[in-house]
């Protein structure tokens, strides 16, 4: 696993840091605002640090047939767990929220969901699902994979706190580190179950659009049902029933 692991991480963070840190450098010096079409390109690009680093770190990838039964080779069977966490996460988070995003239109959320299924968000899921988890998986339990994830997948994010503009500027960098944590518990789960990277891309642009289209309150219940998502994660993985 280490040398694998570690090209993953040298060409997640070197690809990523070197656009966004560059974005924020351009930004802040006035070179660039964040909506110019230059930076909108870098941040794209940063996003897409994961993916292709699970592409040059893992041979194997490079294979069209694997590749594409990774991403929609999907265990049909479990295709219902998927639902129903989807439903749950939506439930959650409507429930303690309650209060729509008046910034938001809801004919514009389709839109949003692809953007962050596919481009912006989503995009990400086969280098940390795809790749890192099942790497740490042959050296560590799940549980632990699944919180060094999660960190590492926090801390890949830092640079956007730099840039003026991002989204995550809103959002206190604990907030999301332990956030990134428990979806780290959600998406691992969901790929054991299905075998398919892209509905973890898909559950993935669900909570980017779910946290665009509400005015998320920091509640006991936000609270109580993420836990309980987690939790429902860790049952689910060593349920027997869950053996691929």
């Amino acid at each position: 696993m280490k040398r694998p692991f570690i090209k993953f991480l040298l060409w997640t963070f070197g690809i990523t840091y070197a656009c966004w840190g560059g974005l924020a450098i351009l930004i802040q010096t006035g070179v660039l605002y964040f909506t110019h079409p230059v930076a909108v390109v870098l941040h794209l690009l940063g996003g897409f640090g994961p993916p292709a680093a699970a592409l040059l770190a893992c041979r194997e990838m490079r294979s069209p047939k694997i590749l594409l039964r990774m991403m929609f080779g999907c265990n049909r069977k479990y295709l219902g767990y998927f639902i129903l966490f989807c439903i749950l996460e939506i439930a959650v988070v409507g429930f303690s929220s309650m209060e729509p995003n008046p910034q938001m239109p809801l004919y514009l959320v389709p839109v949003v969901f692809l953007q962050a299924a596919l481009i912006y968000g989503g995009n990400e899921e086969l280098g940390w699902r795809g790749t890192m988890q099942p790497m740490l998986e042959k050296k560590m339990p799940f549980w632990l994979a699944a919180l060094v994830t999660g960190l590492v997948w926090a801390a890949w994010h830092i640079p956007l706190w730099f840039v003026d503009g991002a989204s995550q500027q809103s959002i206190p960098f604990v907030w999301f580190a332990a956030l990134a944590v428990l979806q780290s518990y959600w998406y691992a789960s969901i790929y054991k179950r299905t075998q398919c990277v892209f509905c973890c891309n898909l559950i993935h642009g669900l909570t980017n659009t779910l946290l665009s289209l509400f005015v998320i309150k920091i509640n006991v219940a936000l609270i109580v049902g993420f836990l309980l998502m987690t939790a429902c994660s860790i049952y689910m993985w060593y349920s027997p029933k869950s053996t691929t």
